[in-house]
C-alpha cells in the first residue's frame, strides 16, 4: 500500500510504441519511480521489422513476450493471445509492479490486462472510451472495464467511459499521447527524411497504410490492391509500409505484388516513429485506414483518405476523407485530396481534437498521486439513474 514507485508498461505495436515515448522518458528518468517495459507482439516478429532492437536503442527492456503467431489466420492469432497470456503472466509476476500501463485496444493488451487482474495488480489505461469500427473496439472496451485509472484523449472518450459506469474519479481527461512527439517537434527534419527514405527535394510523397478489417468479411488482397492502382494511377512517389499483426495481414501483404517493381513504390516493414512523423511532414496524402490518419495528420495539416469501416467512429477532422476500397471511390477521393484547392486549404487548418501535446506531463503528474489502496481496487459500477 502507498503511493506507486514501480510501474510496468507494455509495447505490441510499432506505432504506438512511438507515441508513448515522451512519456517513457519521464519514467524512465524519475528518480522517485521505476519503469520497466515489456514487449511483445510486432516488436519480437521479424516479418513487422524486428522493432524490439528500436526499442533497446531508447531504454532497457525489462521483460519480452514472443506471442509465438503461426500465421495471419484468425485461429493462429487466437492462439497467439493465449501464448500472450501465458507470458505475461509470467513477467508480471516476476517483475512485481505496483501498477501496469496499457495502451489502446489490442489483443495483446487485453490478455495483459487479464493477467494482471488475476495477479491483483492495478491497471492504467490510455486511449479508452475511444470508438473505432474493428475488432479493436470491443477489445478497447473490455479493457476499459479491467482498468482502474482512465487516461482518455477526448471529453467525448471520458463521457463514454462515464456512460460505461466507470466511476468519475478514476478517469483523467489528458489528450493523445500520438500527437505529444509531434507538437514538440520530436521528429526527423525534412531534409534528413528525405536522405534516408530516398525522396527527393521536389517529391511530396503519397503515403499508404492498410491493416486488414477484422469484423466485416473483406478480400483483404482485393482491397489492398484497388488502393495500390488508385495510388500507383497518381504516378507520383509512394511509400507502402507493411500492417499490423492482426488475422489477414499476409492478404494485405500478398498485393503488394501488383505494383512491386514500379519505380515510384518503396515497400518499408517499419518506419520508426521519428522517422514516419518526419515523412507525414513532407507528405501529400496519406491512405489507408491506420489511426494515424485520423490522429496524427490534423496536426501536420495534411489530407488523409480513410478508407472502409475499420476506423468508423473515432473522432476526425476535416482533413479527412472517407471512402470504401471500391476502385472509383478511391481515385475520387485521392482527386480531391491532391487537386481540390479548396479542400487542400482546408486540410492546413483542420480541427485538432486529441490535445495539445501534453498528454505525458498530464499522466505523469497523475500517476504520482494515485495510492494503491482498497479503493483503487474496489471497482463498482456508477451508473445514471
Amino acid at each position: 500500500m502507498g503511493l506507486i514507485q514501480h510501474v510496468a508498461v507494455l509495447t505490441g505495436k510499432r506505432g504506438g510504441y512511438g507515441a508513448m515515448k515522451p512519456l517513457l522518458r519521464a519514467l524512465d528518468t524519475d528518480p522517485e519511480m521505476r519503469m520497466s517495459l515489456i514487449a511483445t507482439d510486432q516488436h519480437v516478429n521479424p516479418k513487422f521489422g524486428n522493432t524490439r532492437a528500436e526499442i533497446e536503442r531508447d531504454f532497457k527492456l525489462a521483460a519480452v513476450v514472443d506471442m509465438q503467431q503461426q500465421s495471419a489466420q484468425p485461429v493462429d492469432r487466437a492462439r497467439a493471445l493465449g501464448v500472450c497470456l501465458t507470458g505475461m503472466a509470467s513477467a508480471l509476476d516476476e517483475l512485481s509492479p505496483d501498477l501496469l500501463m496499457l495502451y489502446g485496444d489490442r489483443g495483446e493488451v487485453l490478455a495483459a490486462a487479464t493477467a494482471a487482474v488475476h495477479l491483483r495488480i492495478p491497471i492504467a489505461h490510455l486511449q479508452g472510451g475511444d470508438v473505432s469500427g474493428n475488432i479493436d473496439d470491443p477489445m478497447r472496451h473490455a479493457i476499459s472495464k479491467l482498468a482502474h485509472v482512465h487516461y482518455p484523449s477526448t471529453e467525448t472518450s471520458a463521457d463514454r467511459l462515464l456512460a460505461m459506469g466507470e466511476e468519475p474519479w478514476r478517469v483523467q481527461v489528458v489528450g493523445d499521447n500520438h500527437v505529444d512527439g509531434i507538437v514538440s517537434g520530436d521528429f526527423t527534419e525534412s531534409s534528413i527524411v528525405r536522405e534516408r527514405l530516398g525522396i527527393q527535394e521536389s517529391e511530396h510523397p503519397i503515403v499508404v497504410l492498410y491493416h486488414p478489417e477484422t469484423i466485416r468479411p473483406r478480400d483483404q488482397r482485393a482491397d489492398m490492391a484497388h488502393i495500390l492502382r488508385a495510388v500507383s494511377a497518381r504516378s507520383t512517389r509512394s511509400l507502402v509500409v507493411y500492417p499490423c499483426s492482426d488475422a489477414g495481414h499476409d492478404d494485405v501483404i500478398s498485393a503488394f505484388e501488383t505494383v512491386r517493381g514500379s519505380p515510384e513504390f518503396t515497400f518499408h516493414q517499419n518506419i520508426d516513429a521519428e522517422n514516419f512523423w518526419g515523412l507525414l511532414n513532407i507528405a501529400s496524402v496519406i491512405i489507408g485506414n491506420s489511426s494515424c490518419g485520423l490522429i496524427e495528420s490534423p496536426y501536420f495539416g495534411l489530407p488523409a483518405v480513410n478508407v472502409g469501416k475499420r476506423q468508423e467512429g473515432r473522432a476526425s477532422s476535416q482533413n479527412v476523407i472517407h471512402c470504401e476500397a471500391e476502385p472509383a471511390a478511391l481515385s475520387a477521393a485521392l482527386e480531391t485530396a491532391l487537386e481540390d484547392s479548396s479542400f487542400r486549404i482546408q486540410a492546413t487548418r483542420p480541427a485538432k481534437p486529441f490535445g495539445n501535446g501534453l498528454a505525458w506531463q498530464r499522466i505523469h503528474q497523475h500517476l504520482k498521486s494515485i495510492r494503491i489502496d482498497s479503493r483503487l481496487f474496489n471497482k463498482r459500477l456508477k451508473l445514471n439513474a
